[in-house]
Protein backbone atom coordinates (compact mmCIF):
# COMPACT_ATOMS: atom_id res chain seq x y z
CA UNK A 1 0.00 0.00 0.00
CA UNK A 2 2.17 2.46 -1.19
CA UNK A 3 0.26 5.87 -0.94
CA UNK A 4 -0.27 5.03 3.21
CA UNK A 5 3.17 7.11 4.44
CA UNK A 6 3.12 5.22 7.46
CA UNK A 7 2.82 1.79 7.29
CA UNK A 8 3.73 0.99 11.32
CA UNK A 9 0.56 -0.35 12.33
CA UNK A 10 0.28 -2.69 8.75
CA UNK A 11 3.39 -4.35 9.14
CA UNK A 12 2.61 -5.33 13.28
CA UNK A 13 -0.35 -6.49 12.35
CA UNK A 14 0.37 -8.13 9.18
CA UNK A 15 -3.04 -6.69 6.70
CA UNK A 16 -2.87 -4.60 3.62
CA UNK A 17 -4.71 -1.86 5.28
CA UNK A 18 -4.80 0.31 8.59
CA UNK A 19 -8.53 -0.89 9.04
CA UNK A 20 -9.28 -2.83 12.49
CA UNK A 21 -12.65 -3.99 12.56
CA UNK A 22 -14.74 -3.31 16.15
CA UNK A 23 -15.42 -6.64 17.38
CA UNK A 24 -19.19 -6.13 18.22
CA UNK A 25 -20.75 -8.67 20.74
CA UNK A 26 -24.23 -9.27 19.34
CA UNK A 27 -23.97 -7.98 16.54
CA UNK A 28 -21.38 -9.38 13.76
CA UNK A 29 -19.77 -13.21 13.14
CA UNK A 30 -17.45 -15.15 11.35
CA UNK A 31 -19.42 -13.62 8.22
CA UNK A 32 -18.42 -9.94 9.06
CA UNK A 33 -14.60 -11.03 9.68
CA UNK A 34 -13.98 -12.98 6.62
CA UNK A 35 -15.09 -10.41 4.90
CA UNK A 36 -13.00 -7.98 6.38
CA UNK A 37 -10.39 -9.85 6.71
CA UNK A 38 -10.40 -10.53 2.33
CA UNK A 39 -10.61 -6.95 2.29
CA UNK A 40 -7.33 -6.50 3.37
CA UNK A 41 -8.09 -5.25 7.53
CA UNK A 42 -7.55 -6.34 11.05
CA UNK A 43 -10.63 -8.79 11.17
CA UNK A 44 -12.56 -9.34 14.86
CA UNK A 45 -14.64 -11.67 16.27
CA UNK A 46 -16.78 -10.82 19.46
CA UNK A 47 -16.07 -13.78 21.76
CA UNK A 48 -17.38 -12.37 25.33
CA UNK A 49 -20.85 -13.63 24.57
CA UNK A 50 -19.80 -17.55 23.04
CA UNK A 51 -19.14 -20.93 24.58
CA UNK A 52 -16.40 -22.07 23.79
CA UNK A 53 -17.68 -24.22 21.42
CA UNK A 54 -18.93 -21.38 19.64
CA UNK A 55 -15.52 -19.72 19.45
CA UNK A 56 -14.27 -22.75 17.91
CA UNK A 57 -16.85 -23.03 15.55
CA UNK A 58 -16.48 -19.05 14.38
CA UNK A 59 -12.82 -19.43 14.31
CA UNK A 60 -13.26 -22.81 12.32
CA UNK A 61 -15.49 -20.90 10.18
CA UNK A 62 -13.17 -18.01 9.72
CA UNK A 63 -9.77 -20.19 8.28
CA UNK A 64 -12.11 -21.94 6.54
CA UNK A 65 -12.76 -19.33 4.58
CA UNK A 66 -9.28 -17.20 4.71
CA UNK A 67 -6.80 -19.35 5.77
CA UNK A 68 -4.03 -17.70 8.02
CA UNK A 69 -5.07 -14.04 7.56
CA UNK A 70 -4.86 -12.06 11.09
CA UNK A 71 -8.06 -12.57 13.25
CA UNK A 72 -8.44 -10.88 16.73
CA UNK A 73 -10.39 -12.40 19.32
CA UNK A 74 -12.15 -10.26 21.73
CA UNK A 75 -13.24 -11.13 25.27
CA UNK A 76 -15.04 -8.22 27.83
CA UNK A 77 -12.25 -8.25 31.04
CA UNK A 78 -14.37 -5.69 33.11
CA UNK A 79 -16.40 -6.37 35.82
CA UNK A 80 -20.17 -5.86 35.07
CA UNK A 81 -21.83 -3.54 37.30
CA UNK A 82 -24.52 -4.73 39.39
CA UNK A 83 -27.83 -4.27 37.90
CA UNK A 84 -29.93 -0.72 39.05
CA UNK A 85 -34.10 -1.18 38.05
CA UNK A 86 -34.14 2.23 39.49
CA UNK A 87 -31.71 3.41 37.26
CA UNK A 88 -32.35 0.93 33.77
CA UNK A 89 -36.26 2.44 34.15
CA UNK A 90 -35.38 5.66 34.08
CA UNK A 91 -33.51 5.31 30.45
CA UNK A 92 -36.23 3.13 29.41
CA UNK A 93 -38.61 5.92 30.07
CA UNK A 94 -36.65 8.46 28.50
CA UNK A 95 -35.89 6.05 24.97
CA UNK A 96 -40.07 5.06 25.40
CA UNK A 97 -40.88 8.06 22.53
CA UNK A 98 -38.18 6.40 20.03
CA UNK A 99 -39.25 2.89 21.12
CA UNK A 100 -42.75 3.75 19.89
CA UNK A 101 -42.00 5.67 17.26
CA UNK A 102 -39.83 3.04 15.72
CA UNK A 103 -41.86 -0.24 16.43
CA UNK A 104 -41.43 -3.08 18.86
CA UNK A 105 -38.14 -3.23 20.44
CA UNK A 106 -37.55 -6.48 23.27
CA UNK A 107 -37.16 -3.94 26.27
CA UNK A 108 -36.13 -7.08 29.02
CA UNK A 109 -32.83 -7.26 31.06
Amino acid sequence: MSQWPDTRIIDLLTTELPVLQAPMAGATGSQMAIAVAKAGGLASLPCAMLTPEQIEQEVTTFRQHTGNLPLNLNFFCHQAPAYDAERAEHWKQALKPYYEELGPISMHR
